[in-house]
């Protein structure tokens, strides 16, 4: 097998431009308050409390449900499981169904077209306004989107050490991109909330990861790295988020984080979104476009939702690695994609197998999206 040892992830560019504070713009609904956008811009990431109503989380769980009964009926159709647990609730149902068909969470994981109560967050008048003063007027949503289905003790959804842009192009490293963390139950350390290193995100710079950790797809920023590159006390500085339902964790992708084992007995459910300014990179290895969510001075305008998600991103995937439809396999729990030619591979499992097949399947010009 062959490893990357050239890096080419790694180009040693620094951006610290992108935090440049911008003055709050007002009092829009949503809005930060002037300390928030002072820690988001100086620590890297905030807390946004009591921001989504009961509705709007309500209805995002009634979409998750209907997934999780879809992949449950295939599942059982297709005689890897004899039970689909019908009688369980949203947060013990996976479980069940996991502990049949290991896996399970991660085939969920791989949900490829938004939701309507996804798009309405996406799209989410006040989430907007709040972006408006750290992206500008104009904004788009970054094609990078993810259901966390956090099963209770399962390495595959415990993600190490990284910085988001890790896993995106090197074309887009001059591109600030936003996320919110978006649990739908109260998260804590026991359950496998997320964890920060405050400040690390300032000179934009993206340090060396490897691929990838354990058992999983995931790359990795060594603690020692973190320690050499930002000079930061991986002992004491990082910080351990409790996340209340209804409210987010806002944060950039230059800052270092991770998720924790979750040790409950329930699945920890959160979408991580993301947003940028319109016609800056998306990041995604030119697989697939962001989608315009708010144009300035046109309070009309609405996103073409139908056409962001004809562009399957998994599959895309798939095809720019010429692998063999086998590998498209509805219930496979192998995931690979670009970000695994971007940094030495140091650790093989069968995500790197599978990507290693036919690694001639990226060519150079694909990490620039």
């Amino acid at each position: 097998m062959t490893s990357s040892a050239s890096n080419p992830g790694y180009t040693g560019e620094r951006h610290p431009e992108l935090f440049k504070e911008r003055p709050a713009k007002g009092n829009k609904p949503g809005q930060l308050s002037r300390a928030q956008l002072d820690e988001f811009y100086t620590r890297g990431f905030t807390l946004v409390r009591d921001f989504f109503t009961k509705e709007e989380l309500d209805a995002v769980k009634a979409d998750i449900t209907v997934k999780v009964s879809e992949l449950a009926d295939k599942l059982y159709n297709a005689g890897k499981i004899k039970d689909k647990h019908e009688g369980l609730g949203f947060y013990h149902r996976l479980c069940a169904i996991e502990r049949d068909f290991p896996g399970a969470n991660i085939v969920l994981h791989k949900l490829s077209t938004l939701p309507p109560s996804f798009r309405a967050i996406a799209a989410h008048e006040r989430m907007l306004n709040l972006l408006e003063d750290i992206v500008g007027p104009n904004i788009s949503f970054n094609p990078v989107w993810n259901l966390r289905t956090k099963t209770p003790n399962n390495a595959a959804s415990t993600v190490p050490w990284h910085q988001d842009s890790g896993y995106f192009d090197v074309e887009s490293y001059n591109t600030l991109i936003v996320t919110a963390w978006v649990p739908l139950l109260d998260t804590n350390e026991q359950n496998g909330t997320l964890q920060m290193v405050p400040g690390c995100h300032r000179d934009g710079y993206i340090a060396k990861h490897t691929c990838c950790a354990g058992p999983t797809w995931y790359i990795d920023l060594d603690e020692d790295i973190i320690e050499k590159e930002f000079g930061v006390d991986m002992a004491k500085d990082p910080v351990t988020l409790d996340v209340p339902y209804g409210s987010f964790l806002l944060f950039n992708n230059f800052t270092p984080h991770r998720s924790l084992n979750n040790r409950s007995d329930v699945v920890r459910w959160s979408i991580d979104f993301r947003w940028q300014r319109t016609g800056t990179p998306a990041g995604l290895f030119g697989l697939k476009p962001t989608c315009e969510v708010r144009r300035d001075g046109e309070p009309d305008f609405r996103p073409d939702w139908d056409s962001f998600d004809s562009v399957d991103r998994n599959r895309a995937q798939l095809e720019s690695m010429a692998r063999d439809e086998s590998a498209a396999d509805e219930f496979s729990a192998v995931i690979s994609g670009p970000w695994m030619k971007k940094w030495e591979i140091v650790n093989h499992n069968k995500h790197t197998d599978a990507f290693e097949k036919n690694p001639e399947g990226w060519q150079p010009g694909m990490l620039h999206g």
